[in-house]
């Protein structure tokens, strides 16, 4: 019999995170899906394809994976290698593993399954995500689109404001504009000298690594976080997108990026929400 390639997913988790995941025997799945702490994180826990789970891939891409349902119950999804969803109720962990046994075998019976009808975005909670973060041109020019958009408009204005020959307004305009083309050479060479940034950053994992290249890259460890501090620019009509994240350890280490590399969203949702604060400072000033 074959060993096929599982891994597990906790409460902790996000979408495609996973750990320990390596082949095993039909044996040593079994094991590792009764030895899973199902009771301990059914608690507070939704019913949905990513959450508490052994997720199980077979030689031809088909993934089966077992999971939290009510009243005790457990879920198996399948998904075959057309992107087609399954889902059936085992009613105890006995149940399941029969199961398992029978896609070890190759002669998984789908006829007790429930076919899903809609099947967009199902492949990312089954495949592996390294969560891998680096800066690319798209980003830094979308983050600088308004302030692009602004001088470029205070640029025109200039020109039509110099033939009604109205000198103060030409000085206001002259210096709109200089400020916010200050500010773009500021962010793009910032971008720039960072380009090579890198983050491999998961919710559920305590560990990260951050660099600027493949020789700075370092390890870290959420619990020695003392504290974060996110740098937002005030005011909701205020063209200037960027943020700044400063990460403070309790060595008196600290790192710094920006959203250049990783959405503000996405990175406030990968750390508890106790060690984040947002400082008053702009985000132009941390970051040059």
């Amino acid at each position: 019999m074959p060993e096929l390639i599982s891994k597990v997913q906790h409460k902790t988790y996000e979408k495609g995170e996973f750990s320990d995941e390596k082949p095993r025997s039909l044996d040593e799945t079994i094991t590792l899906i009764k030895d899973f702490p199902w009771d301990a994180e059914r608690t507070l826990t939704d019913v949905q394809l990513t959450g508490p789970s052994v997720t199980i891939k077979d030689e031809d891409l088909n993934y089966l994976k077992i999971g939290l349902f009510f009243n005790s119950k457990f879920c198996l999804y399948y998904l075959d290698n057309e992107n087609h969803l399954y889902e059936y109720h085992a009613s105890n962990i006995e149940d399941a593993c029969n199961i398992v046994t029978d896609f070890f075998n190759g002669n998984l019976d789908l006829q007790p399954f429930e076919k899903h009808f809609f099947n967009i975005g199902n492949t990312a909670h089954f495949i592996t995500n390294y969560f891998e973060y680096r800066e690319k041109p798209w980003r830094i020019l979308m983050l600088t689109a308004f302030l692009l958009i602004y001088g470029i408009l205070f640029a025109i204005a200039d020109v039509a404001i110099s033939k009604l020959k109205e000198n103060y307004l030409i000085a206001i305009i002259v210096l709109f504009s200089g400020v916010f083309y200050y500010i773009l050479i500021k962010i793009y060479f910032a971008a720039f000298m960072n380009r090579k940034n890198y983050l491999q950053l998961s919710k559920g994992n305590d560990v990260f690594s951050f660099g600027f290249n493949e020789d700075t890259i370092k390890t870290y460890n959420k619990k020695d976080i003392d504290k974060i501090v996110i740098y937002r620019s005030g005011g909701s009509r205020n063209p200037n997108l960027i943020c700044v994240y400063e990460i403070y350890f309790e060595d008196s280490r600290m790192i710094k990026f920006s959203n250049m590399l990783i959405s503000d969203l996405i990175f406030a949702g990968k750390f508890p929400n106790n060690v984040i604060t947002y400082g008053k400072k702009s985000p132009l000033k941390i970051l040059s």
